[in-house]
């Protein structure tokens, strides 16, 4: 590639942002601050990084518009809730090769993601408990058939926990302790911080690498608690995602990315801006 179409490449990559992690609008931000002035425009798909972009306007530090792909409705859907009911028995599986039917399973989280995992999990056998903070949330998992809990309620006897919350340190380490023996712990939220696997790496503590994405963290007495992927996505990491999936929320980023860069100058300020509805809809 020769110099020229490289730095147009990079000019592009810079004046346009599609984002899927939370850390690259942060990054760029931090490391080339002129070079942010000149982007053209950021389509930010991720839960995490909406809420960084929001900071960032209401602080009066974002100087382009952002789209909030997020949450509109077929990221909601197809990414966040049919994609995960999927693979979170195909990640589980792979893994662990562990039967549903029977098993206890505490989901940490109701949005869209704990919606498709529960309702996955369910329709297995498993015996599903949620914890939610959200008032909305936990009435929609009460109404929805499930119990609606706290974490330590159920710590102690649950064989499987999952959290898809976006926040962090969601199992602590003294939750872990009171796992039992064989316990399956994983996560399917948004960053590698919602359970305190910082915390596990300790002397006292034995880490055995069963095969790839699988450790056995062993207690002194002899306990395991088997950790997924180390607290990393579990549907990234340890299965696959469909590729109609991966199709729809591409497309929608590309939409977003059109309409920024189409939009004539004054449509959009310095702000956050969802999708446009007109954009989902197929039938216009």
């Amino acid at each position: 590639m020769s110099r020229v179409k490289l730095q147009v490449v990079i000019l592009m990559t810079l004046q346009q942002i599609i984002r899927t992690s939370r850390d690259l609008t942060h990054w760029v931000y931090k490391k080339y601050p002129n070079g942010f002035k000149k982007i053209r425009g950021i389509v930010e798909e991720s839960v995490t990084g909406v809420h960084r972009l929001y900071q960032l306007s209401k602080a009066g530090k974002l100087c382009v518009p952002a789209m909030n792909v997020n949450d509109s409705v077929t990221k909601q859907k197809f990414d966040n809730l049919y994609c995960c009911r999927e693979s979170i028995l195909d990640g589980l599986k792979r893994t662990t090769d562990v039967m549903f039917g029977g098993k206890q399973v505490v989901v940490c989280g109701y949005g869209e993601v704990g919606k498709g995992c529960t309702a996955a999990l369910k329709a297995m056998g498993s015996i599903v408990y949620v914890t939610e903070i959200d008032p909305i949330c936990s009435l929609q998992a009460c109404m929805d058939g499930f119990r609606v809990v706290k974490l330590n309620e159920v710590i102690r006897q649950v064989d499987i926990i999952i959290t898809c919350t976006g926040n962090k340190n969601v199992v602590t380490r003294d939750q872990l302790d009171r796992m039992k023996n064989g316990s399956i712990v994983c996560n399917m939220g948004h960053s590698n911080t919602e359970i305190d696997v910082a915390s596990l790496r300790t002397p006292e503590l034995t880490w055995e690498r069963v095969c790839s994405q699988v450790d056995h963290v062993i207690w002194p007495d002899g306990k395991r608690v088997i950790l997924l992927a180390e607290g990393r996505l579990l549907n990234l990491s340890c299965s696959t995602v469909p590729t109609f999936v991966l199709s729809i929320t591409a497309t929608t980023q590309a939409l977003a990315l059109i309409e920024l860069y189409n939009a004539p100058d004054g449509r959009y300020k310095q702000d956050v801006y969802l999708l446009p509805k007109k954009m989902e809809n197929t039938d216009k």
